[in-house]
């Protein structure tokens, strides 16, 4: 709807001053007045039952019913905006248009970098597995490796162990005989020296040289028991 005497695209604007501040009185007109009142019409209420025979009493004439439509439009025509607001808007269709296009293509870019990156993410996922996977068998085979050398040279020491505490044990009692058979030996070596002894206390013609069998013998016996000894005291603690 429009007013009467005026256009769609008609523009309202207030008198042009030359001055930056308008006139008092421009302002104080423009104070004043700034919306008609509302005009009653009579036959708005005639619904009202106070108010019926009121309104039919009374005769309506030519011009009445002129104003009476005048102001209807009038009263009509205040709860609705201006047609300026929408005909000198800042953009157009082909504006939002352009812009819900360039939303879709950031929002299709922001897709496919997250689709990239989820991607990207999901390999580097499968990449650190399949390697720690790898690392892990790896792993687990060389500790598994270590742990069979280990327990195999385990059983090679304490085997070896077993026989140097048997050959130490053999030793022992080889050390054992062999000083009791020095032990043994001490008592003829005793005698031999004392009849070398008593052989050397002749006299005169009698101190010649003995060429006797036995003697030799008592004399070899003698050597050879004392390189023993000094050999056992060398070698044997």
């Amino acid at each position: 709807m429009e007013l009467i005497g005026s256009s769609l695209t008609a523009t309202y604007a207030r008198p042009k001053t030359s001055h930056f501040l308008p006139a008092i009185s421009t302002m104080a007109s423009s104070y004043r007045h700034t919306q008609p009142a509302l005009a009653m019409n009579p036959s708005a209420n005639l619904w009202r039952t106070n108010g019926y025979y009121k309104s039919s009493s009374t005769v309506p004439t030519p011009s009445s019913i002129q104003r009476d439509n005048l102001d209807l439009v009038r009263a009509q025509t205040m709860f609705y905006p201006s047609n300026r607001t929408t005909l000198s808007t800042r953009y157009t269709p082909d504006d939002w248009y352009k812009s819900n296009m360039s939303n879709y293509r950031e929002s299709e870019s922001s897709r496919k970098s997250a689709e990239r990156l989820r991607r990207d993410t999901l390999r580097m996922m499968q990449d650190k597995e399949q390697l720690t996977r790898l690392t892990q068998e790896k792993t687990s085979k060389n500790i598994g490796e270590r742990l069979n050398d280990i327990v195999f040279w385990r059983a090679e020491l304490s085997h070896e162990i077993d026989n140097m505490v048997t050959e130490i044990a053999a030793l022992t009692e080889v050390k054992r005989r062999l000083e009791r058979a020095l032990a043994e030996t001490q008592g003829p070596l005793q005698v031999s020296q004392e009849c070398l002894y008593h052989r050397e206390k002749r006299m005169s013609i009698d101190l010649v040289h003995d060429d006797i069998i036995a003697c030799r013998i008592v004399l070899f016996y003698m050597d050879l028991r004392y390189s023993c000894v000094s050999v056992l005291l060398c070698g044997v603690p």
